[in-house]
Formats: structure tokens, C-alpha cells, sequence
């Protein structure tokens, strides 16, 4: 049975591995890795709302602030955001009181919201009040473990979200890879099925890497000897599969801030290349992120743009899931006013 403490641990050591990985040794590549070869899509022509930067589908906004809620919306405002996707694991809530305080009292929170139904309702209705702001568009959400998918879902919060996350787990059995992916994006367009809201696979690539240092350094291999055929995510004919999965449907795959460092060591720069590019040649549409917690995490200023280019990842494959919750919400707006009695 899933608990709190476990998704936290996967958390800190996701953040961990990551840092090791930053300032592992770059891996020879013996040979540049091609692109696996798909089909293209048609390109979407239509202008993209926003640049990248402009954008942060992923910025948690509740339990873990260390600031009301708009003096931390301000701060991603400051930075250049315009259009915000603010969410919080939903898995939090599930504390009992006892952990709760444990927890608070360990990360030094302030005491946000209460746990359980009432919390969850509570945070999406401050998140909802932030449609009020004229500088920046705020949709409200979940980042739920991917756990959820095999174990059962909460319905009731997920009905109060206008889109949802799946955390992709470091520490999955099986671990990320093209496999589990493809399996984790057949249950999420089931999912849809019941919760027709857009949804965004997190950080798969990166939990990826992550968990490939892992297992090399439990078998005592030395990470700085690890090559691009490594670090590869895909086996052959798995990108076309997943691109076939994805074709017209509203599930996205996230590129996170945390990409920008693995796109400085050598092999895992190959590997997500090979990996990603061709995905995007395919038509599969992504979103860009910070995954930003606190703020430390946005003391330096977001980019994506420099990690994005090199994979394939452009304002024009990103603003899909933007579309789509402007178009949702514009048709529940209409929807609300037809139901109101008229004066």
C-alpha cells in the first residue's frame, strides 16, 4: 500500500541522483546515436501563444510553500512566466494528523491547508481565485503518483482539477523506460476516459537517468564510464508506438528544468536526443517546466529554450496543452452562463 513517506522518498532521492549527475564526469561517446526513423506529422501551423519561458506547466503551489500563495505566483511572474499550470501531490493530503505535523515540523512548512477532502477542496479554491489576476493565466491541478494508475485513483480530487500530472517515479518497478511508458499511456487514455481533462506525463526522461546512475552504482560501475547506449530510453519500434498512442489525443510529455544539465554530459545529451527528437518529427506534443518547489528553484533564471532546441521541442509543440485549457475553460464558462437564471 502506497504511503506518503514513500513518495517523498522517492522525491528526495530523485533530487539526489540528479546531482550526482550534474556533477558526474562526462561519459565518452563512441559514436553519435541517429534518430530512429518515424513517420512525421503534419507541422501545426497555428502561431504558438507563448514562448517557452513564457511557460511553466509545472510549478507546485501547496502544501510545500514557503510563501502565500500570490507572492509566489509573483515570483514566476518576475521571471517571465505568463501562463502557469499550479498544482500540489495530491498523495500529501493522505497524511494522518500525526505525520502531517512530523512533516511540517521537519521541512519547516507553515500549515497551509488541512489534510484529507477538506485540504484538497481548499487549495483548488484559492488556486481558482487566482483567475482573478490580469499578468498571468492560472489552471489548477494534481501531481499524482503514477502508483495510482495499478492501486486506484481518488476520483473526488480528481474532479477538482482542470488538468493532471502523472509522476514518473525513479524508483518505478519496472524502472522508466520506453516499456513502462507505453503501458503508463494506455492507462492514463483510459483514465481519460472517466476524467476527460488534459494530462501530462512528468519528467520521464529524467527519472530515467536517474535511475540508471542508480543501478550502476549499486553494481559498482563508476556513472562517469556510463555511454549514450545506456542512457537510452527506447528500444526499437517503441517511439512509433508511442507516438501512434499520442496522435490526437490530449496527454503530453514533459520536458523539465531538470533536463538542462543531463543536456551537458555527452552521453546523456546523445541519448536524449535520440531519445526525444524524433518523437517530436512524429508530432507528439510536450510541455516545459521548472518543477519548481520553493524559492531556491527559481533562483536562476528559466531557459528552456537552450535544452529544448537540441531534442526538438519548440513553442509549436508546447502550446497544445495551453489551447486546450483555454478551450475547456472558455466552453465551462459558457456552459455556467447558459445555467444561470437570467436578470
Amino acid at each position: 500500500m502506497y504511503r506518503p513517506g514513500k513518495f517523498l522518498s522517492t522525491c528526495l532521492v530523485l533530487s539526489t541522483t540528479l546531482f550526482l549527475i550534474f556533477t558526474a564526469g562526462c561519459a565518452g561517446v563512441s559514436k553519435q546515436l541517429e534518430p530512429h526513423p518515424m513517420q512525421p506529422q503534419a507541422p501545426n501551423l497555428s502561431p504558438p501563444l507563448f514562448a517557452l519561458r513564457e511557460m511553466d506547466m509545472h510549478l507546485h503551489a501547496g502544501l510545500e510553500r514557503t510563501a502565500p500563495l500570490d507572492q509566489w505566483i509573483d515570483a514566476a511572474v518576475a521571471d517571465g512566466r505568463k501562463v502557469v499550470i499550479a498544482l500540489d501531490h495530491r498523495e500529501l493530503y493522505d497524511m494522518s494528523a500525526e505525520e502531517y505535523e512530523a512533516w511540517l515540523a521537519e521541512n519547516k512548512f507553515p500549515k497551509w491547508y488541512p489534510m484529507g477532502a477538506a485540504g484538497k477542496q481548499v487549495l483548488m479554491d484559492d488556486l481558482a481565485l487566482l483567475r482573478k489576476r490580469k499578468d498571468v493565466t492560472v489552471f489548477r491541478g494534481w501531481e499524482i503518483w503514477e502508483g495510482e494508475l495499478d492501486e486506484g485513483l481518488d476520483p473526488d480530487a480528481m474532479r477538482l482539477a482542470e488538468v493532471i500530472g502523472w509522476h514518473i517515479s525513479s524508483n518505478g518497478d519496472p524502472p522508466p523506460s520506453g516499456e513502462m511508458l507505453l503501458k503508463r499511456v494506455r492507462q492514463i487514455l483510459q483514465v481519460q476516459e472517466e476524467f476527460p481533462v488534459p494530462m501530462i506525463v512528468f519528467h520521464p526522461f529524467t527519472a530515467g537517468i536517474s535511475r540508471v546512475q542508480k543501478d550502476a552504482r549499486k553494481a559498482g560501475k563508476d556513472p562517469a564510464s556510463l555511454t549514450a547506449e545506456d542512457y537510452r530510453f527506447f528500444g526499437p519500434g517503441e517511439q512509433d508506438e508511442l507516438a501512434l498512442l499520442l496522435r490526437g489525443k490530449p496527454v503530453y510529455i514533459e520536458i523539465s528544468q531538470g533536463q538542462a544539465r543531463c543536456m551537458e554530459n555527452p552521453a546523456m545529451r546523445a541519448a536524449l536526443i535520440a531519445d526525444i527528437k524524433p518523437l517530436a518529427a512524429a508530432g507528439v506534443q510536450f510541455t516545459v517546466s521548472t518543477d519548481a518547489h520553493g524559492f531556491e528553484s527559481l533562483r536562476h533564471r528559466f531557459e528552456p529554450e537552450v535544452y529544448c532546441a537540441p531534442i526538438g521541442v519548440t513553442p509549436q509543440n508546447t502550446n497544445g496543452v495551453v489551447r486546450e485549457l483555454l478551450a475547456r475553460r472558455a466552453a465551462a464558462d459558457r456552459a455556467n452562463r447558459q445555467a444561470s437564471p437570467r436578470r
